[in-house]
């Protein structure tokens, strides 16, 4: 029995470190067992239709958008269209949504600094936005960023501020422009801030 105690104190350093590098390597089997393989992020963006708040423009109706947003603040109409605006977190300015027919087809979602959206809010989802549109206004610093496979286009400014969310049935560019953009141009006035 003293022959078997010598030995194992003579090669302690020995036995620990065997038992460390047992614990070390199980510990990583174990981790390694219990994780997850992660969802490796597509460079380009999926396609997909934007909505505001579940209401999916062109699908959605006038009572569903009630039923969310509550009593219209303002309504007019103009043949078989109709403008509604809704409260938003700004005092000045509401949110506007356009019904053809029952069926919603536009919601401009006013941003205000307090509702923590930026531009990175869009791009994050739909990546850089394939149409820029420029405000026919001289001296404006806001350009229209479009989206328009998605169905979502944004008023923003280089540096990230949002002013605006637009939220529209799919369409092609130029469809978008004669619908909704026809105060934008694709071309800068000389004056504006480019991005």
């Amino acid at each position: 029995m003293k022959k078997i105690i010598t030995f194992l104190k003579k090669y302690l350093w020995v036995w620990i470190i065997i038992i460390v590098v047992v614990a070390y390597t199980g510990d990583l089997y174990l981790q390694k067992a219990g994780q997850k393989p992660s969802a490796t992020p597509s460079p380009t963006p999926v396609s997909q239709t934007a909505s505001y708040k579940s209401i999916v423009p062109g699908i959605g109706t006038e009572t569903e958008l009630t039923k969310l947003l509550g009593k219209p603040l303002t309504q007019s109409t103009t043949g078989n269209q109709a403008l509604l605006t809704y409260k938003s977190t700004n005092v000045y300015r509401h949110h506007v949504a356009i019904i053809e027919n029952g069926k919603v087809v536009l919601i401009k979602e006013i941003v205000n600094s307090n509702d923590n959206k930026n531009a990175d809010s869009v791009t994050s989802v739909y990546g850089v936005a394939p149409n820029t549109l420029y405000s026919k206004l001289p001296g404006a610093s806001f350009s229209l960023c479009v989206y328009p496979s998605n169905g979502i286009a944004y008023l923003g400014h280089p540096d990230g501020t949002l002013l605006e969310i637009w939220y529209f049935q799919p369409t092609t560019i130029e469809g978008f422009i004669s619908s909704w953009g026809q105060d934008y141009s694709t071309t800068p006035t000389s004056n504006e801030n480019v991005y």
